[in-house]
């Protein structure tokens, strides 16, 4: 990079000093790239799967669960010569938390609103699946009340926290604070927002569209657990790290649910309490997706 901008006359380290300013502008780089390069292309068929359990007297109103049930596949060999990225963590613990919910629902007094339980595929492959969903949705998506996500969940025990990717967005943000401080819990933003994990999970192409979202995801930051505090969180999460998209995301006995479960039962009260209510939760005022909701709202009423 360094030699890219001497060839084309500019100062590679005098520019990173000058981007520090709040007055700068980007410095156009007089380069330019031709190449031929050969590409391949195969088409594969893959599927969403959702169910749904129809509301009792607003159908057509919808409150959506989703996980995706894809994986990273196969890769190079790991040091025990696993090749096989089973993905237990991610996204199959989401997977089991959404059907969890399905059967729990499906037990239970059917809901004034209908529920969905999404489970997207080709999300390692750019949210492809839930994208595929956003373009061409099966139940509108201006009548869409709101999209609870499940996609990685913290398997060292129960935490006194719940963590809050994308702080700010919408007033699903105070339903996870209610539905936590009924079990005894408080909210606590992302750790980690550089990983900008907000715009990477399966309910984002659904915010793009106005859906208010809400996404519970472990690799936000360190847990205060009751067992060893933040400090047990981040060590939990320095682990799980070392297994991100590997072969060693397996389901193990020493994983202890009780805090997955605890995040589980976050969306069933969020997500129960949307589909017996008349709310339609709003972005907030600075939120990008507050306007694309605003005219959808518009065409629902």
């Amino acid at each position: 990079a360094t030699a890219l901008f001497r060839e084309a006359g500019l100062d590679l380290d005098a520019l990173r000093v000058a981007a520090r300013r709040a007055d700068f502008h980007p410095v156009a780089l007089p380069v330019t790239l031709s190449a031929d390069i050969p590409v391949s292309a195969t088409t594969t068929v893959s599927h969403n799967v959702l169910a749904k359990l129809t509301g009792r007297t607003h159908p057509g109103e919808v409150v959506m669960f989703g996980a995706h049930w894809d994986a990273y596949g196969v890769g190079p060999p790991d040091a025990q010569g696993r090749t096989i990225r089973a993905g237990a963590n991610d996204d199959a613990l989401g997977t089991a938390g959404i059907l969890e919910l399905a059967r729990v629902f499906a037990a239970g007094p059917r809901p004034a609103r209908t529920l969905v339980f999404a489970l997207w595929t080709a999300e390692e492959r750019g949210l492809l699946g839930s994208m595929a969903y956003a373009e061409n949705p099966l139940y509108p998506l201006p009548k869409t009340v709101a999209n609870l996500t499940l996609d990685i969940l913290q398997t060292a025990g129960p935490a006194r926290d719940v963590l809050l990717v994308g702080e700010g967005q919408s007033e699903l943000e105070d339903d996870l604070a209610h539905a936590a401080a009924r079990q005894g819990r408080v909210v606590t933003p992302e750790a980690l927002p550089e990983r900008g994990l907000f715009f990477r999970a399966d309910h984002f192409p659904l915010a793009r569209e106005g859906v208010p979202v809400l996404l519970l995801m472990a690799m936000s930051g360190g847990a205060d657990l009751l067992d060893g505090g933040r400090e047990a969180g981040d060590r939990w999460l320095a682990g799980y790290m070392k297994c991100y998209h590997q072969a060693c995301d397996r389901w193990s006995p020493d994983w202890d649910l009780r805090g997955a479960a605890q995040d589980v039962a976050l969306l069933q009260a969020i997500g129960g309490q949307l589909a017996n209510s008349r709310r339609w939760p709003q972005w907030r005022p600075g939120s990008e997706f507050r306007a694309v909701r605003q005219q959808s709202q518009s065409a629902r009423d």
